[in-house]
Protein backbone atom coordinates (compact mmCIF):
# COMPACT_ATOMS: atom_id res chain seq x y z
CA UNK A 1 0.00 0.00 0.00
CA UNK A 2 1.39 3.46 -0.66
CA UNK A 3 1.52 4.51 3.11
CA UNK A 4 1.86 2.55 6.34
CA UNK A 5 0.86 3.55 9.74
CA UNK A 6 -1.38 3.90 10.49
CA UNK A 7 -2.77 2.36 8.68
CA UNK A 8 -1.17 1.29 9.35
CA UNK A 9 -2.13 0.40 8.31
CA UNK A 10 -3.79 0.87 6.58
CA UNK A 11 -3.85 0.06 5.66
CA UNK A 12 -3.06 -1.43 8.54
CA UNK A 13 -0.26 -4.03 7.90
CA UNK A 14 0.44 -6.82 10.58
CA UNK A 15 -2.47 -5.08 13.14
CA UNK A 16 -0.63 -2.02 13.13
CA UNK A 17 -2.66 1.20 12.41
CA UNK A 18 -1.78 2.86 8.80
CA UNK A 19 -2.56 5.61 6.69
CA UNK A 20 -3.14 5.21 3.30
CA UNK A 21 -2.34 8.48 0.52
CA UNK A 22 -5.77 8.46 -0.21
CA UNK A 23 -7.14 6.55 3.31
CA UNK A 24 -7.83 6.49 6.72
CA UNK A 25 -5.89 7.33 9.97
CA UNK A 26 -6.84 4.67 11.87
CA UNK A 27 -9.41 2.33 9.96
CA UNK A 28 -8.02 -0.29 7.34
CA UNK A 29 -8.15 0.54 3.81
CA UNK A 30 -7.08 -0.91 0.03
CA UNK A 31 -4.36 1.12 -1.72
CA UNK A 32 -0.98 -0.41 -2.44
CA UNK A 33 1.96 1.00 -4.06
CA UNK A 34 2.39 1.09 -7.93
CA UNK A 35 5.34 -1.19 -9.04
CA UNK A 36 8.83 0.10 -8.30
CA UNK A 37 7.43 2.86 -5.70
CA UNK A 38 9.10 3.66 -2.14
CA UNK A 39 6.54 5.17 0.08
CA UNK A 40 7.73 6.05 3.97
CA UNK A 41 5.98 7.35 7.02
CA UNK A 42 6.19 8.47 10.31
CA UNK A 43 3.77 9.78 12.87
CA UNK A 44 2.80 10.09 16.31
CA UNK A 45 -0.18 7.88 18.19
CA UNK A 46 -1.33 8.58 21.27
CA UNK A 47 -3.33 6.53 23.82
CA UNK A 48 -4.60 8.35 27.08
CA UNK A 49 -6.71 6.08 29.75
CA UNK A 50 -7.37 5.56 33.58
CA UNK A 51 -3.81 4.32 34.35
CA UNK A 52 -1.51 6.79 32.32
CA UNK A 53 -1.38 8.15 29.02
CA UNK A 54 1.42 6.02 26.56
CA UNK A 55 2.57 7.37 22.81
CA UNK A 56 4.30 5.72 20.08
CA UNK A 57 6.08 7.11 17.16
CA UNK A 58 8.03 4.46 14.06
CA UNK A 59 8.42 4.70 10.93
CA UNK A 60 6.97 2.31 7.84
CA UNK A 61 8.61 1.65 4.61
CA UNK A 62 6.66 0.53 1.77
CA UNK A 63 7.73 -1.36 -1.89
CA UNK A 64 5.97 -2.12 -5.22
CA UNK A 65 6.96 -5.79 -6.47
CA UNK A 66 4.51 -4.78 -8.79
CA UNK A 67 1.65 -2.87 -9.61
CA UNK A 68 -0.63 -4.87 -7.55
CA UNK A 69 1.85 -6.04 -4.50
CA UNK A 70 3.58 -4.34 -2.10
CA UNK A 71 6.42 -5.80 1.13
CA UNK A 72 6.07 -3.68 3.77
CA UNK A 73 8.07 -3.17 7.14
CA UNK A 74 7.07 -1.30 10.11
CA UNK A 75 9.63 0.04 13.63
CA UNK A 76 7.76 1.62 15.94
CA UNK A 77 9.07 3.13 19.44
CA UNK A 78 6.62 3.60 22.66
CA UNK A 79 7.33 6.24 25.56
CA UNK A 80 4.62 6.44 28.67
CA UNK A 81 4.60 3.57 30.97
CA UNK A 82 0.56 3.92 30.55
CA UNK A 83 -1.07 0.56 31.85
CA UNK A 84 -3.36 0.18 28.79
CA UNK A 85 -5.55 -2.53 27.25
CA UNK A 86 -3.66 -4.67 24.25
CA UNK A 87 -4.10 -2.90 20.96
CA UNK A 88 -3.37 -3.81 17.14
CA UNK A 89 -5.16 -1.03 15.56
CA UNK A 90 -2.67 1.99 17.47
CA UNK A 91 1.11 0.55 17.40
CA UNK A 92 2.93 -0.83 20.19
CA UNK A 93 6.15 -1.70 20.73
CA UNK A 94 6.32 -5.00 17.95
CA UNK A 95 8.41 -4.47 14.79
CA UNK A 96 6.91 -6.02 11.82
CA UNK A 97 7.05 -7.07 8.24
CA UNK A 98 5.24 -8.38 5.29
CA UNK A 99 3.28 -8.34 1.70
CA UNK A 100 -0.08 -6.99 1.06
CA UNK A 101 -1.82 -8.09 -2.20
CA UNK A 102 -4.76 -6.12 -3.86
CA UNK A 103 -6.34 -9.17 -5.77
CA UNK A 104 -9.53 -7.35 -6.49
CA UNK A 105 -9.69 -4.03 -8.67
CA UNK A 106 -12.44 -3.16 -10.66
CA UNK A 107 -13.06 -0.02 -12.48
CA UNK A 108 -16.83 0.36 -12.68
CA UNK A 109 -16.88 4.18 -14.34
CA UNK A 110 -14.63 6.76 -14.57
CA UNK A 111 -13.22 7.68 -11.72
CA UNK A 112 -14.73 4.77 -8.81
CA UNK A 113 -13.42 1.65 -8.33
CA UNK A 114 -13.81 -1.18 -6.38
CA UNK A 115 -10.80 -2.86 -4.87
CA UNK A 116 -9.69 -5.37 -2.02
CA UNK A 117 -6.74 -6.10 -0.46
CA UNK A 118 -4.96 -8.98 1.27
CA UNK A 119 -2.29 -8.72 3.85
CA UNK A 120 -0.06 -11.09 5.57
CA UNK A 121 3.38 -10.40 7.60
CA UNK A 122 5.02 -10.87 11.04
CA UNK A 123 4.98 -9.43 13.87
CA UNK A 124 8.36 -9.72 16.45
CA UNK A 125 9.02 -8.31 20.16
CA UNK A 126 10.78 -5.03 19.46
CA UNK A 127 14.29 -3.68 22.13
CA UNK A 128 11.79 -2.30 24.07
CA UNK A 129 9.52 -4.25 26.95
CA UNK A 130 5.78 -3.80 27.63
CA UNK A 131 3.82 -1.84 30.26
CA UNK A 132 0.94 -2.43 32.62
CA UNK A 133 -0.66 -6.57 32.20
CA UNK A 134 1.97 -7.58 29.44
CA UNK A 135 5.26 -6.34 31.17
CA UNK A 136 6.05 -9.57 33.06
CA UNK A 137 5.52 -11.84 30.21
CA UNK A 138 7.90 -13.84 28.22
CA UNK A 139 7.43 -12.58 24.41
CA UNK A 140 7.58 -14.48 21.08
CA UNK A 141 7.08 -13.92 17.82
CA UNK A 142 3.55 -13.95 15.51
CA UNK A 143 1.26 -13.93 12.77
CA UNK A 144 -1.13 -11.57 11.63
CA UNK A 145 -3.48 -11.28 8.53
CA UNK A 146 -6.16 -8.48 7.56
CA UNK A 147 -8.75 -8.19 4.74
CA UNK A 148 -9.90 -4.75 3.64
CA UNK A 149 -12.82 -3.89 0.69
CA UNK A 150 -14.32 -0.71 -0.72
CA UNK A 151 -15.56 1.60 -2.96
CA UNK A 152 -13.53 4.68 -3.89
CA UNK A 153 -14.47 7.84 -6.21
CA UNK A 154 -13.51 11.05 -6.80
CA UNK A 155 -16.11 12.54 -3.99
CA UNK A 156 -16.78 9.82 -1.62
CA UNK A 157 -15.24 6.83 -0.11
CA UNK A 158 -16.40 3.87 1.50
CA UNK A 159 -14.06 0.65 3.51
CA UNK A 160 -14.96 -2.35 5.84
CA UNK A 161 -11.58 -4.24 6.74
CA UNK A 162 -10.95 -6.68 9.66
CA UNK A 163 -7.32 -8.28 10.72
CA UNK A 164 -6.56 -10.98 13.36
CA UNK A 165 -3.05 -11.65 15.63
CA UNK A 166 -2.29 -14.33 17.18
CA UNK A 167 1.42 -14.71 19.19
CA UNK A 168 3.31 -18.52 20.04
CA UNK A 169 4.12 -19.14 23.47
CA UNK A 170 7.02 -18.14 25.48
CA UNK A 171 7.50 -19.76 28.39
CA UNK A 172 4.21 -20.51 29.34
CA UNK A 173 3.28 -16.88 28.69
CA UNK A 174 1.66 -15.85 25.78
CA UNK A 175 0.06 -12.39 24.66
CA UNK A 176 -3.77 -12.38 23.80
CA UNK A 177 -5.25 -13.04 20.35
CA UNK A 178 -6.45 -9.84 18.96
CA UNK A 179 -9.68 -9.67 16.45
CA UNK A 180 -10.14 -6.25 14.63
CA UNK A 181 -12.04 -4.35 12.43
CA UNK A 182 -12.99 -1.27 10.99
CA UNK A 183 -15.52 0.89 9.01
CA UNK A 184 -14.94 3.61 7.27
CA UNK A 185 -16.90 6.82 5.47
CA UNK A 186 -14.96 9.10 3.18
CA UNK A 187 -16.41 12.96 1.60
CA UNK A 188 -13.71 15.13 -0.76
CA UNK A 189 -15.85 18.08 -0.87
CA UNK A 190 -15.75 19.40 -4.26
CA UNK A 191 -14.07 22.76 -3.30
CA UNK A 192 -11.29 21.07 -1.68
CA UNK A 193 -10.44 19.14 -5.07
CA UNK A 194 -7.77 20.41 -6.25
CA UNK A 195 -5.19 19.65 -8.48
CA UNK A 196 -1.95 17.74 -8.55
CA UNK A 197 0.06 21.73 -7.60
CA UNK A 198 -2.45 22.30 -4.89
CA UNK A 199 -3.20 21.04 -1.34
CA UNK A 200 -6.03 18.39 -1.64
CA UNK A 201 -8.21 17.40 1.07
CA UNK A 202 -10.74 15.10 2.61
CA UNK A 203 -12.53 13.80 5.83
CA UNK A 204 -13.33 10.72 7.24
CA UNK A 205 -15.67 9.57 9.78
CA UNK A 206 -13.63 6.05 11.52
CA UNK A 207 -15.18 3.25 13.68
CA UNK A 208 -12.69 0.70 14.82
CA UNK A 209 -12.90 -2.38 17.38
CA UNK A 210 -11.39 -4.71 19.07
CA UNK A 211 -11.09 -7.91 21.41
CA UNK A 212 -8.55 -9.13 22.76
CA UNK A 213 -8.98 -12.67 24.55
CA UNK A 214 -7.00 -13.69 27.56
CA UNK A 215 -3.39 -13.49 28.61
CA UNK A 216 -1.77 -16.44 29.52
CA UNK A 217 1.09 -16.00 32.22
CA UNK A 218 2.86 -19.47 33.74
CA UNK A 219 0.83 -21.44 32.03
CA UNK A 220 -2.87 -19.57 33.59
CA UNK A 221 -5.13 -17.54 32.34
CA UNK A 222 -5.25 -14.15 33.67
CA UNK A 223 -8.74 -13.17 35.49
CA UNK A 224 -10.63 -10.28 33.80
CA UNK A 225 -8.00 -10.00 30.95
CA UNK A 226 -10.50 -9.86 27.98
CA UNK A 227 -10.95 -7.06 26.90
CA UNK A 228 -13.50 -5.08 23.77
CA UNK A 229 -13.53 -2.05 22.50
CA UNK A 230 -15.18 -0.04 20.04
CA UNK A 231 -13.68 3.78 18.98
CA UNK A 232 -15.53 6.11 16.66
CA UNK A 233 -14.03 9.91 15.42
CA UNK A 234 -13.12 12.09 12.81
CA UNK A 235 -9.85 12.36 10.58
CA UNK A 236 -8.49 14.55 8.00
CA UNK A 237 -5.99 14.11 5.42
CA UNK A 238 -4.22 16.80 3.46
CA UNK A 239 -2.19 16.16 -0.18
CA UNK A 240 0.31 17.83 -1.56
CA UNK A 241 2.39 16.11 -4.70
CA UNK A 242 4.13 13.51 -2.62
CA UNK A 243 3.62 14.53 0.65
CA UNK A 244 0.72 13.76 2.37
CA UNK A 245 -0.03 14.97 5.81
CA UNK A 246 -3.03 13.45 8.08
CA UNK A 247 -4.65 13.20 11.74
CA UNK A 248 -7.55 12.16 13.47
CA UNK A 249 -9.15 11.49 17.29
CA UNK A 250 -11.32 9.00 18.17
CA UNK A 251 -13.02 8.31 21.91
CA UNK A 252 -14.84 4.84 22.95
CA UNK A 253 -18.57 4.44 22.23
CA UNK A 254 -18.45 1.10 24.06
CA UNK A 255 -16.02 -0.38 26.89
CA UNK A 256 -15.49 -3.74 27.88
CA UNK A 257 -12.37 -3.85 29.91
CA UNK A 258 -11.38 -4.64 33.73
CA UNK A 259 -10.63 -1.58 35.75
CA UNK A 260 -7.08 -3.85 36.53
CA UNK A 261 -6.37 -3.16 32.78
CA UNK A 262 -7.12 0.22 32.59
CA UNK A 263 -9.51 1.76 30.44
CA UNK A 264 -8.71 4.33 27.45
CA UNK A 265 -10.44 8.05 27.30
CA UNK A 266 -9.13 9.00 24.08
CA UNK A 267 -7.06 8.22 20.91
CA UNK A 268 -5.32 10.32 18.45
CA UNK A 269 -2.55 10.31 15.51
CA UNK A 270 -0.97 12.69 13.66
CA UNK A 271 1.01 11.13 10.63
CA UNK A 272 3.54 12.81 7.64
CA UNK A 273 3.58 10.56 4.81
CA UNK A 274 5.88 10.67 1.25
CA UNK A 275 5.87 8.48 -2.00
CA UNK A 276 8.68 8.29 -4.65
CA UNK A 277 6.83 7.46 -7.79
CA UNK A 278 8.59 4.92 -10.16
CA UNK A 279 10.28 6.94 -13.31
CA UNK A 280 7.58 4.91 -15.69
CA UNK A 281 3.80 4.73 -15.50
CA UNK A 282 1.83 1.30 -14.19
CA UNK A 283 -1.09 0.29 -14.21
CA UNK A 284 -3.21 -0.34 -11.66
Amino acid sequence: MKFVMALTCAFALAGSACAADHGPVFGYATPVNSQRELSFDTGIFGRGGSLGTQLSTGSGLGYGLTPHVTLNAFLPAVFGSGSLPESRIVSGSEWSGGVSWRFLHSVTSVGKRIESTASAGLVVPGPQRDSGVLAGLHRAPGIAGTLATGLASRSQYLWAGAGYTRFAEASQDRRPDTISWSGVYGYRPAKLRRGYDQWDYRGFAELTGEHTGSVFAGGVTLPDSRTTNVWLGPSVLAIFKTVAISGGIQAPVFREASDSNGREHVRFAINFSYLKYSSHTSSH
